[in-house]
């Protein structure tokens, strides 16, 4: 069966990987900042990648919606009992508030999936390893870029930016094992699924 989401996810993992690469310049330029010189070509240099960083991440959240949403066409197209809808994983993860919880349970529901199935249980215990380190950053890193966001514009090069970039590339790594796992999982329920169909033709 042709998965839906498989081409997203490959797109959506060059965002992640992009907004790594980016997120490591600006701790570069934090490095330079405070061992030399920051004029005016550098301050504009950082700005410039600082924005690029915005862009991209506005895309892979873009992109990230509607692999969400192809995925659990895929999983429901893969088993009907599957329990949530496309509709009903969207809700939980863009509605305020509930998203606290939401975005748990889409995850944990596709591990327990995968963990009922003896060849796919291996990948369902591991997705469901990262799903609290994924979800305990996710937390921590929104607290501390919303204080961050709060301070002057001179302390842009502290040391509390660089920790803030640290956990933000700590983040996108958990985000591409969680997607990584969610691929290679759905990629072994179309093979099997395949392999049935051919069985019964």
């Amino acid at each position: 069966m042709k998965l839906r989401s498989m081409l997203l996810g490959k797109v959506l993992m060059k965002f992640l990987w992009v907004d790594i690469g980016l997120t490591a310049l600006l701790m570069i330029n934090i490095i330079i900042a405070r061992f030399g010189e920051s004029g005016g070509t550098f301050l504009t240099y950082d700005l410039t990648v600082s924005l690029l960083i915005s862009l991209n991440v506005v895309i892979y959240h873009v992109i990230y919606l509607f692999w969400l949403f192809k995925v659990h066409i895929d999983l429901q197209e893969l088993d009907d009992t599957y329990p949530i809808t496309p509709g009903g994983a969207l809700a939980r993860v863009l509605i305020p508030i509930y998203n606290l919880y939401g975005l748990w349970n889409v995850y944990s529901t596709m591990a327990n999936h995968l963990k009922k199935i003896s060849y796919l249980n291996e990948l369902g215990m591991k997705l469901a390893i990262y799903i609290p380190f994924y979800y305990t950053l996710h937390l921590v890193m929104r607290g501390v870029n919303s204080f961050i966001l709060r301070k002057s514009a001179e302390e842009s090069f502290s040391n509390l930016w660089f920790i803030s970039y640290i956990g933000d590339v700590a983040l996108v790594v958990m985000y591409i094992l969680i997607i990584k796992a969610v691929s290679t999982g759905l990629f072994g329920l179309s093979e099997h699924f395949d392999s049935n169909y051919d069985d019964e033709t």
